[in-house]
């Protein structure tokens, strides 16, 4: 009988999963970094009595999908203009073994349509990953290969494309400079345009690892641009939101206890010039590290959330001004009940939040808020793992014109359907 993944194995996972040779490549601690800890008091509307988008469903939970292996899902994502999705499934066998493999789904009916690619490793130094659909339902898949050599980790993956996802199979290679060693880490969320941006670590001098911006056509398998994140060598915490209009990716860098505000990075694609402004700090201890972001590409609003004062911020990009909300039923102090993944609906101009630990009632929830910072509704009776620290592992992803989204599920090998 085939066994489910352990901890350490979780530990080298997506969104860990580039984390995995960080820690390999660097000797990495970030998994103690990642811990939360804290409190909360205040009230909201629990569960929407209906779902304003789509009438036939209500707000609240929906369908749960397993994954068809019983695997652990790391990557998974939705066509916003279709009805299937993707997600990867990794699981451990009885002899040691990793079978991996690359799955897609019907969003409706939250089946599993078809196993697309299976691959089996004998040591768990192979496996396939999905890191999510791009723009004209093209999904990326990594196929992670790394081995030990001279006392060093020697990454040399390949990538796959879905063209389309709703094709159910391996269309082509996409293919990146300097492969060998690079580790990709996050595909930024954008399917209204055929140019996506990947964030990379390549090594650098030393152990150290430089985080890179790949500009690319998946479609069409073209790099378009290479930028080179000088000021953010070997900082694995970074993560990237893609204004698709405005051709801008913001990134940030974060904070810690009684330290100063975190810093919010706008990079213009087109010039590959950058321009700073500070986030808020509210609360005793400040705002902390940056546990999420989203930004809406036709408002140009960015949201983020905190992971010391369980609050959520609201930028226009432009101004670096905006407004900040906290979280329902939390103090300015309060780590344990912040808020972590946000995704964005830019046809309702709403961004959705989750919180790992419910400070409303059940164990997690997902709070949805306009681009103003008012709380539009509160979803309740989610139960997002929590074997790891949250920023591991939590994804929201959106169908607006549903107004459907997945997240993750109360077992690593599900995810959870939901209205709004």
């Amino acid at each position: 009988m085939a066994e489910p993944l352990d901890r350490m194995h979780v530990i080298q996972a997506e969104p860990a999963r580039f984390q995995r040779a960080a820690v390999r490549f660097a000797a990495c601690t970030l998994v103690l970094m990642l811990l939360i800890a804290g409190a909360g008091s205040a009230a909201a509307k629990t569960h929407s009595s209906r779902n304003p988008g789509n009438g036939s469903h209500p707000g609240g939970l929906g369908k749960v999908l397993s994954s068809a292996n019983g695997g652990q899902i790391f990557g998974f994502d939705v066509n916003q203009n279709g009805t299937d999705g993707i997600i990867d499934d990794a699981l451990v066998m009885p002899d040691g073994s990793l079978k991996s493999a690359i799955e897609t789904f019907d969003i409706n009916t939250a089946k599993i349509t078809k196993t697309v690619k299976t691959l089996l490793s004998p040591d768990e130094d192979q496996e396939l990953v999905t890191f999510g659909i791009g723009g004209n339902d093209v999904g990326l898949v990594d196929e992670q290969r790394d081995k030990f050599k001279n006392g060093r980790v020697v990454r040399n993956d390949r990538f796959f494309i879905l063209n389309p996802v709703s094709g159910e199979q391996i269309t082509g290679p996409w293919t990146i400079p300097n492969n060998k060693n690079s580790l990709l880490a996050q595909l930024a969320q954008n399917q209204a345009t055929d140019t996506q941006v990947t964030l990379v670590y390549r090594p650098a001098q030393g152990f150290n690892e430089m985080p890179w911006l790949y500009v690319t056509d998946l479609a069409t398998n073209t790099i378009l641009k290479t930028i080179k994140l000088t000021d953010f060598e070997d900082d694995f915490l970074i993560q990237i939101a893609q204004d698709s209009a405005k051709s801008e990716v913001v990134t940030f860098i974060n904070s810690f206890p009684g330290g100063p505000a975190p810093v919010n990075v706008v990079i213009n694609l087109n010039t590959e010039k950058s321009r700073r402004f500070n986030g808020f700090n509210n609360g005793p201890f400040g705002a902390g590290a940056i546990s999420g972001l989203a930004i809406d590409s036709t408002t140009h609003i960015l949201c983020t959330t905190t992971n010391l004062n369980a609050q959520v911020e609201f930028y226009k990009i432009a101004k670096g001004t905006g407004t900040w909300a906290q979280l329902p039923g939390t103090g300015n102090a309060d780590e344990l009940t912040s808020g972590t993944a946000v995704a964005n609906d830019s046809l309702n101009h709403l961004f959705l939040v989750a919180q790992p630990v419910s400070s409303t009632g059940g164990d997690s929830a997902i709070y949805v808020y306009d681009e103003k910072g008012n709380l539009q509704e509160t979803l309740n009776g989610f139960s997002f793992n929590r074997d790891l620290p949250s920023d591991f592992g939590v994804k929201i992803v959106v169908i607006p014109s549903l107004r459907m989204g997945w997240v993750n599920g109360a077992s690593v090998t599900e995810l959870q359907q939901f209205f709004y």
